[in-house]
């Protein structure tokens, strides 16, 4: 009778452990499935991505031949290449455009209008509008301000929204979409296609490179030299290539991260530009330190 018992506990336990390990390889089989699931999502995403890249850089450079900025950035080494979200919201497009014919007539009515209360144009302290209106001179002779030509420059340059609801924009792109591992202070972008480097800072000089959207380095000038070019008037701003080529750049075409940006928000009353600034806020903080 017990040796009927031990083999009937032995039967027992034998299933017991049979069963279990049918459910351990069940569960292994499952948790394969899912990865095996979980790998080919990925894989279907980066297809899907890459497709989506080849597609939006099509798009993009067919924007650039038919002379338009590209609402998408594309990516490429040794480049900031142009993009403009604003042109896909249609309030702040058309706000855009009013502004930017208001840059042209030089209309300071037009610009206090769209100023927030609280501007701020300066890394130091602000008195508002009324103080942007007296360091931009628009209250002396408005019509020779810098302003006029410093902000149609930043408007043409297209920007990005900062949240996703579009209620916050940023201009110029070079500003928002920077390439990482360049010195902001050190590097500038050459905002346009074919633009010529000159041996000297002179349209009439010889041509030394052909350059597109490039990164270039900024070298210090002891004279630079300034010219009017149809009816504006910029410096020639000394740079340096990638593969080492020194030459000028006219800078109509060359825009560093810490040049001008203007930043608009919308509010119930509309769109409002909130900051025109230059330069990096830690250089304030360093005039500070140094006046103590």
């Amino acid at each position: 009778m017990k040796n009927v018992l031990t083999l009937i506990a032995l039967f027992m336990f034998g299933m017991f452990f049979l069963q279990c390990e049918n459910v351990t390889n069940k569960q292994k089989l499952q948790d394969a499935e899912a990865r095996a699931q979980a790998a080919q999502a990925r894989l279907d995403s980066i297809k899907n991505a890459e497709k989506m890249a080849i597609v939006d850089k099509a798009k993009a450079e067919q924007d650039i031949k038919d002379g338009k900025m590209p609402s998408v950035s594309i990516k490429e080494v040794g480049k900031v290449n142009p993009v403009d979200e604003g042109q896909m919201n249609p309030s702040f497009r058309d706000f855009r455009r009013d502004l930017m014919s208001a840059v042209g007539r030089k209309d300071v009515t037009h610009i206090m209008g769209i100023l927030s209360d609280e501007i701020k144009y300066s890394f130091d302290e602000t008195d508002g509008k009324e103080g942007f209106k007296k360091a931009w001179e628009l209250d002396v002779n408005s019509t020779e301000s810098e302003l006029w030509q410093e902000l149609n420059k930043i408007l043409s340059l297209g920007g990005t929204f900062e949240n996703r609801n579009q209620s916050v924009f940023t201009a110029p792109y070079v500003f928002t979409s920077f390439s990482q591992g360049y010195d902001p202070a050190e590097y500038a972008v050459v905002t346009g296609q074919g633009v010529r480097m000159r041996e000297k800072p002179s349209r009439s000089s010889r041509n030394m490179a052909t350059l597109s959207y490039d990164v270039v380095r900024l070298l210090p000038d002891s004279n630079p030299r300034r010219e009017r070019i149809a009816k504006e008037r910029h410096y020639w701003r000394k740079v340096q290539t990638e593969n080492g080529t020194v030459g000028y750049v006219y800078g109509k075409y060359v825009h560093s991260p810490t040049d001008y940006r203007a930043s608009f928000e919308k509010d119930d009353k509309g769109w409002k530009m909130f900051m025109f600034v230059k330069g990096e806020e830690k250089d304030a903080a360093e005039s500070a330190t140094d006046s103590l």
